[in-house]
């Protein structure tokens, strides 16, 4: 019995040695909580990442005012934590005796804030009625930077004038005032008819929204908070870059726009945008950009172009398909998905994909194992593709994510959705999850999302593929065009000039054609919106 009390008193004294060590040495991590609490009002003692009564008193009130608990362990959990409460603004802090919860007034207008403009005035115009998934009523996009005075770092100006866009004309601010939560600026606005003035004022009403009106609350608006991120990304040109890896190939920085809804959870899911082949930040981002963050899900609209010296004036839709393709565009968003892993307030399972013509081909290429695991390896994935109008092709022994691809399509898309309903059920057949929408009597474009777009025109010069025209990817990964007994390898066409083939110009006779018809329709684009918000629902919440 001696030996063994003996025994107990030496652990104990041992632990306790142990456990005052581990406090008393220098903890970088313990040294930042220190100073969140400290900015927060309790009382944490001196910043100097040294465990104390003060330090575990602070923690304590801290927790209890946050519902929740303390368990007097401080590890990476405790500072997140912290971190979360902090950078989402709703810190609660302890005032005086009766612990009164009150909310940290450092909420600030500085940033970029971006979102769409209801204005009264063109309801009549657009037949009445509010702004509704897809149908098109919205009166312009707002788009405005809000940065320090370089000669004043403790004063806030507009980054530039114009902020308003109708679409092709814009409204510019003339002058301004800016406080820490609060905008008033006046502007104007000229066309044929002459110039408005207008008054308007800007309140946040979280840290990430901003509540727009003019004066009489004519025309209104709610703004989110958009950060810019960056991440390298690499350039292969083909489905057979791939096959050795992506390392090898041009390196590029893209950027993205990343943007959380309003509230403070801790992590979000998120609806990944690829751009259409026209390049740049368009209306079609804006309007599903809020019908995402209106569930409750982060967006993130990537510029693949301009770190490739494109953009809206010299696009890719410009004959710069060797400059931007597909395949390149996938690895971008893969990069991004591999990008988002790290970030706090993404939810890395729950991140989805979508993407409109050139971009829908992108978000459909994300999927091929080949392409996915090269960069992101077996574990990282996208909950669920949504790509708008690609052209399918058909694949000898696909290999793709098992997870949830639905297609948008027209039925008379410049690409026949017989493709896609082929490649839908040969991948079914397989166990895929693939589901095809084809909209009856809409076009290419078919989403265009102003109300008063004019109806699908005919376009002589773009081309279009027929029935008869398949687009094959092998089981080794090598493309091809079939018709009939026919085959072009694409492959050995590295430049894309097949017409030295013998077999080319049948081909092009039988399958590819000039001349053919976008633009919106109504019905199509209110249809797929509603379509995308469930789709978003029911994979990504």
């Amino acid at each position: 019995m001696l030996v063994y009390l003996i025994k107990l008193i030496v652990f104990t004294v041992s632990l306790s040695i142990s456990c005052t060590m581990v406090w008393s040495e220098v903890n970088p991590k313990l040294k930042r909580a220190q100073e969140i609490l400290n900015e927060m009002g309790y009382k944490a003692g001196p910043s100097d990442g040294l465990w104390g009564n003060k330090t575990d008193t602070a923690l304590q009130q801290f927790y209890k005012l946050n519902n929740s608990v303390f368990d007097g362990i401080f590890d990476d959990s405790e500072l997140r934590f912290l971190i979360k409460i902090k950078e989402n603004f709703l810190s609660l802090a302890l005032k005086s005796k009766n612990k009164k919860i009150i909310q940290k007034e450092d909420m600030n207008v500085k940033g970029r804030w971006r979102g769409l403009a209801i204005c009264n005035w063109d309801k009549d115009g657009w037949g009445g009625g509010e702004y509704k998934f897809g149908n098109g009523k919205f009166s312009g996009a707002i788009d405005f930077t809000i940065i320090e005075d370089e000669d004043d770092p403790t004063k806030r100006i507009f980054k530039k004038s114009n902020w308003l866009d109708y679409g092709g004309a814009s409204r510019s601010i003339k002058s301004f005032e800016i406080s820490t939560n609060k905008i008033s600026f006046s502007d104007i606005f000229t066309n044929d008819q002459g110039e408005s003035r207008m008054n308007w004022e800007g309140n946040l009403t979280s840290n990430n929204t901003l509540q727009i009106n003019n004066k009489g609350s004519d025309c209104k608006a709610k703004l989110y908070r958009t950060e810019k991120i960056s991440f390298e990304s690499s350039s292969p040109k083909n489905l057979l870059d791939y096959v050795d890896g992506v390392k090898n190939d041009q390196k590029y920085t893209i950027t993205g726009l990343l943007t959380f809804p309003e509230g403070d959870k801790e992590k979000y899911p998120l609806m990944m945008m690829i751009v259409n082949s026209g390049c740049g930040y368009n209306f079609r981002q804006f309007t599903y950009g809020v019908d995402i963050k209106n569930q409750g899900v982060a967006t993130l609209e990537l510029d693949n172009c301009k770190p490739r010296g494109l953009s809206e004036s010299y696009p890719i839709g410009a004959g710069n398909g060797n400059i931007l393709n597909p395949w390149m565009g996938a690895a971008d968003a893969l990069y991004a998905l591999k990008f988002l892993q790290n970030h706090p307030k993404v939810d890395i399972d729950k991140v989805g994909i979508t993407g409109f013509s050139w971009g829908g081909q992108v978000a459909l290429w994300t999927g091929i194992d080949l392409i996915r695991k090269s960069i992101v390896g077996d574990i990282l994935d996208f909950a669920l593709r949504v790509p708008y109008y690609p052209f399918c092709r058909q694949f000898d022994d696909p290999k793709y994510s098992k997870n949830k691809l639905h297609i948008f399509i027209g039925e008379f898309d410049a690409a026949p959705p017989r493709h896609c309903r082929e490649m839908a059920s040969s991948f079914n057949k397989l166990g895929y999850d693939v589901s095809v929408d084809v909209y009856l009597d809409a076009y290419h474009n078919f989403d265009d999302p102003f109300w008063d777009s004019p109806p699908p025109e005919f376009n002589p010069r773009a081309w279009f593929v027929t029935e008869k025209c398949n687009f094959w990817i092998d089981s080794d990964h090598h493309r091809s065009w079939r018709l009939g007994d026919m085959r072009i390898e694409l492959d050995n066409y590295l430049n894309w000039d097949v017409t030295e083939n013998p077999f080319y110009w049948e081909y092009a006779i039988e399958c590819v054609r000039s001349g053919v018809k976008y633009g919106r329709n109504d019905s199509a684009a209110q249809k797929s919106a509603i379509k995308l918000v469930e789709l978003i629902n029911q994979h990504l919440k």
